[in-house]
């Protein structure tokens, strides 16, 4: 790369050049490949708010367009602080906020669900008393445990085989766990969208309801809920216990010899990151720094604020489980951990711009396919949902599950019976 392009904001469309493996894969931004126009990219988006901030172009449906289309998948943030230090995604999210505040946004899609979340504590519209009803009458829960499962929405309303499969590998493990029986919304979904005051509503409810349960570790199942609590609450409340992902706990298990995986699974899988486990979920760390301005709407910030690159997502445990799975064969995609190409659900997205999230999960189910993998294996319900969305409308031959699930057939466990409970309790 010359010392022309090295600094040009065309970084934040390519997977770093270091990391590409062929032309075919190189793309990092959903946006772009499916606008290809530079105001969708996020470089396109730092000039936008700039603008905005300046007075030079005012709300309109078309700069709120533009804007919303956009995953927050967090792709040209890691590819632009590969060379440089800017921060596109908090720049997009920023801009959203400020839309929402002058009456140009969210979207009138994701506003509808947003009213949801404000009446029945979950973006579906479906009733807060049937949240629980996923749960089948002989999974073991403790009220006394320190182990806290949060289901989150999607799991609970929706992709309700991966609560029921999560609970049942603990139980499988003999880990103790309880539910939060008031549980809401985690508020990620509007969080995403610049609607700032009800996701602090929605942390602050869920934040209470949880320390006064006393418990010392939340498990989550859903990668957007586990972002949310371990990098965004952080942000804005402090709180006291540890928050850990199913495939952390899991992998911790299988190596503690505490969970063993002794049946063959004959599958040839390949694994996708999502983004909120992967780079999202990377906390920023402690500065204790000045923000110093030196031209009007340019500051520094001495000492430099550290990057958040996206290198400490969780990336090994779930490659250990499948690694660890007798019978499976494991095949890496070629865009993977920090440089992973999102799903398409996120930020929005297939609420608002259902046709982008959808050729979105498209591109990524090419990329699994070309591995030659039989199998498509996640750790998000957002992934689930999306990826097997484009797996029917492409007639892709990939079988697709959540890692909890392949977990459940190394344990001998009947996957069959746990579709049939979730539609069951649906």
């Amino acid at each position: 790369m010359n010392k022309a392009n090295k600094y040009s904001p065309e970084n934040c469309k390519w997977v770093p050049q270091l990391q590409i493996k062929s032309q075919k894969y190189a793309t990092i931004c959903p946006a772009i490949d499916e606008y290809n126009f530079h105001p969708y990219s996020g470089g396109g988006k730092i000039i936008i708010a700039l603008s905005y901030q300046m007075g030079r172009i005012k709300p309109s449906d078309e700069l709120r367009d533009i804007v919303y289309k956009c995953t927050e998948c967090g792709g040209c943030d890691v590819s632009c602080k590969f060379l440089n230090n800017l921060e596109p995604l908090e720049i997009i999210r920023e801009l959203r906020e400020r839309l929402v505040k002058d009456g140009c946004g969210p979207m009138p899609a994701q506003q509808k669900y947003i009213e949801s979340v404000k009446k029945v504590n979950n973006p579906y519209n479906e009733p807060h008393e049937k949240r629980m009803d996923w749960l089948p009458n002989d999974v073991q829960t403790d009220p006394n445990s320190k182990i806290l499962f949060y289901v989150g929405c999607t799991a609970s309303y929706r992709r309700k085989e991966m609560a029921i499969a999560t609970a049942r590998v603990m139980n499988a493990a003999g880990i103790k766990f309880r539910l939060l029986e008031d549980e809401t919304c985690c508020g990620s979904p509007v969080l995403r969208t610049g609607v700032k005051d009800v996701f602090l509503e929605a942390m602050n409810k869920n934040l209470d309801a949880i320390e006064a349960l006393d418990v010392d570790t939340v498990v989550f199942t859903c990668a957007g809920c586990y972002d949310t609590f371990k990098v965004d609450y952080h942000l804005n409340r402090n709180y006291n216990f540890k928050v850990i992902h199913a495939v952390e706990l899991f992998d911790e298990l299988i190596r503690s010899g505490e969970l063993k995986l002794t049946k063959e699974v004959p599958l040839t899988v390949t694994y996708h990151d999502p983004c909120h486990l992967g780079r999202n979920a990377e906390r920023y760390e402690e500065w204790d720094g000045d923000e110093v301005q030196i031209l009007p709407l340019v500051s520094i910030n001495i000492p430099p604020k550290p990057k958040r690159c996206g290198a400490k997502g969780v990336y090994d445990p779930p490659r250990n489980i499948l690694k660890s799975i007798p019978g499976l064969k494991f095949i890496e995609m070629e865009r993977i951990m920090e440089y992973s190409y999102c799903c398409g659900a996120g930020a929005g997205v297939k609420s608002a711009f259902p046709e982008f999230a959808l050729n979105t999960a498209l591109t990524r189910l090419e990329e699994a396919e070309d591995t030659g993998a039989d199998t498509l294996i996640s750790a998000c319900p957002f992934c689930s949902t999306n990826l097997q969305d484009g797996i029917k409308e492409k007639s892709s031959k990939l079988n697709f599950y959540d890692i909890s699930e392949l977990i459940l057939m190394a344990l001998g466990i009947d996957i069959g019976k746990i579709k049939e409970e979730a539609g069951e309790v649906a």
